[in-house]
């Protein structure tokens, strides 16, 4: 771990003098790691905006721990980044937010359990540095700087796979046509548009209903339910099922009127009906 700490010694010694508080020591180690990555120091402050002449610096700025928070500007890549060091119940909150974009990474560090001591050698100062290294470079300094790289390979991810033609799916294959040319006649080709019409017609002439001929879907084959009681089609009555029929024995054959409903009124004159005696 000799070569990873490589610079850090140089930079506390320049700082152990102005330490006041164990996150002044929390501070200085990440203002080392960003210094490592590239990252140069311009001063303190919020400011959003740059002159383009301003001195950049791997040292810590004048009247960096001045204040209870920390608020200081670096410079990387020509791109302006402002870093947030808040203490709050024991925790120190740091922020790193680039200006152009407001792109924002951030870690929260307990000081008291990582700062043990605010002089000597990094092994008396943080015990546990190597963890706070690691996350000083995933969630710090990485996330942010590695973010629009990893948007820019996502979305031109995305637009090949829109761009690629799908697998083929049999869902997606065109549906049979309705009116088929073979030599074999399809009776389910047309559906039954009058299937319960009359039910719902009181003045309707007759045919129809909720029994539907599965094998008449529109008077152009053979009735084979002739001489079923009801005028049923095949299979419509289930075998061993007492049948109360719909209608007189042998049913009305297509097409002809069916009398009105309850046709109990008296007969004519002459009648032959002996039903009411």
């Amino acid at each position: 771990m000799a070569d990873a700490l490589f610079g850090w010694d140089l930079t506390f010694k320049t700082v152990e003098k102005d330490v006041k508080r164990k996150s002044d020591v929390l501070i200085a180690f990440i203002h080392w790691n960003l210094t490592k990555r590239g990252f140069r120091s311009i001063g303190i402050g919020d400011e959003r905006t740059i002159t383009g002449n301003e001195a950049q610096s791997e040292l810590l700025p004048t009247g960096w721990n001045d204040k209870d928070n920390y608020t200081m500007r670096y410079m990387f890549e020509e791109k302006l980044y402002i870093l947030h060091g808040l203490n709050t119940d024991g925790n120190l909150i740091v922020n790193l937010m680039r200006s152009d974009d407001l792109a924002v990474s951030n870690i929260a560090v307990k000081i008291d359990d990582t700062v043990k001591e605010m002089m000597g050698a990094i092994d008396t100062l943080m015990p546990t540095y190597k963890d706070l290294m690691y996350n000083i470079k995933r969630d710090l300094i990485d996330s942010i700087i590695s973010g629009p790289t990893a948007t820019a390979e996502t979305q031109t991810t995305r637009t090949d796979s829109t761009s690629r033609r799908p697998p083929e799916d049999f869902l997606r294959e065109p549906g049979m046509p309705m009116h088929r040319q073979s030599d074999t006649r399809d009776l389910w080709g047309l559906p039954p548009l009058n299937v319960g019409r009359s039910d719902l017609d009181p003045f309707s002439p007759g045919g129809g209903g909720m029994l539907f001929n599965p094998f008449n879907p529109r008077g152009e084959l053979e009735n084979p339910g002739l001489g079923i009681p009801g005028g049923l089609p095949r299979g419509g009555i289930p075998p061993g099922a007492r049948f109360d029929p719909v209608g007189p024995p042998g049913g009305p054959m297509p097409g002809r009127r069916q009398p009105p409903p309850d046709a109990d009124h008296l007969p004519p004159p002459g009648s032959n009906d002996f039903m009411f005696m």
